[in-house]
């Protein structure tokens, strides 16, 4: 049976770790053909030039890797008679003549079960609103914002002491598992494409994660050591490993911003592992508190 030839659009690390998946599945009815995704940027203090996960691992396979949408793009698709787009935190609503441009369409995976958590980091959100379940949806692209039709959804229950990068991971596992099943279907039903629309709602969309999120006032944290730690708990899980939590404390008169890299939650009640004082290195909480006496 002929595979359908995918052409695959998305950038972080964890839409490489499901181009990995499927590229290396021998059974799954699918060839990555080429991979969109943005092109080399300049990263960290020394600023080097450095490709997107995605076009790592599509290297790594010698796969072709495409920007955006070059002169060449629409051309591209018609000569490698590309059945299929699938997309996953690619972070671009596609036009319609380049939706209308692939035969069977983009599918996106979404990270969370829509209509709820639509837009760029649901499974941040979750974590920070301490919900119990979420999943994976695939849907049909448009025009608008993870508003397409759905194609397949599966759920998943959230740990409680699950911190963003581990449930990324399962995700990810879950997200691979249904594109597999719904492509199998779809072949096997000589490609018909069964969906339903998604419900209406007024759930908000999410924002991109920044620095002023994951600040937490002194009062608050002391509070949470002693009493009612949950609410800020969460906030660590889901902002977890940046921007993360962090608060600022008066050291020798200065004002010093204090990262919280590692806590636990026991008996509603914080405790406080590891943290780093703006311009140090990472050390144990007691370790900072016996120099400082911030949190006595």
């Amino acid at each position: 049976m002929q595979k359908l030839r995918v052409l695959y659009f998305g950038t972080p690390y964890f839409a490489a770790d499901l181009l990995e998946k499927i590229i290396t599945d021998k059974k799954i009815h699918v060839k990555i053909v080429a991979v969109v995704t943005k092109p080399d940027a300049k990263v960290g203090k020394t600023q080097l030039l450095t490709a997107s996960p995605v076009k790592k691992i599509a290297e790594k396979y010698g796969v072709d890797v495409l920007y955006d949408y070059q002169d060449s793009f629409l051309k591209y698709v018609k000569e490698n008679k590309i059945d299929l787009a699938l997309l996953f935190a690619y972070g671009k609503i596609i036009p319609e003549h380049i939706l209308a441009a692939v035969k069977y369409g983009f599918w996106i995976v979404h990270p969370s079960l829509l209509p709820k958590y639509k837009g760029a980091f649901p499974f941040a959100y979750v974590l920070i609103n301490d919900e119990k379940k979420t999943g994976v949806t695939l849907i049909q692209a448009d025009e608008g914002i993870d508003t397409g039709e759905i194609i397949g959804q599966k759920d998943l229950s959230i740990k409680p002491d699950e911190r963003r990068p581990e449930l990324i991971d399962r995700l990810v596992d879950l997200g691979y598992e249904l594109f597999k099943n719904v492509v199998q279907n779809f072949v096997q039903s000589r490609y018909k494409l069964s969906t339903n629309k998604q419900e209406k709602s007024n759930y908000p969309d999410t924002k991109k994660l920044v620095r002023e999120q994951g600040f937490v006032a002194l009062e608050a944290l002391k509070n949470a050591i002693n009493k009612d730690g949950k609410k800020i708990y969460n906030l660590y899980r889901g902002l977890y490993p940046w921007p993360g939590i962090w608060s600022i404390v008066n050291i020798k008169g200065q004002e010093k911003r204090l990262k919280i890299n590692s806590l636990l939650l026991e008996n509603n009640k914080i405790i406080i592992e590891k943290v780093q004082l703006e311009g140090k290195k990472e050390v144990d909480f007691k370790t900072f508190n016996l120099a400082y006496k911030v949190f006595i």
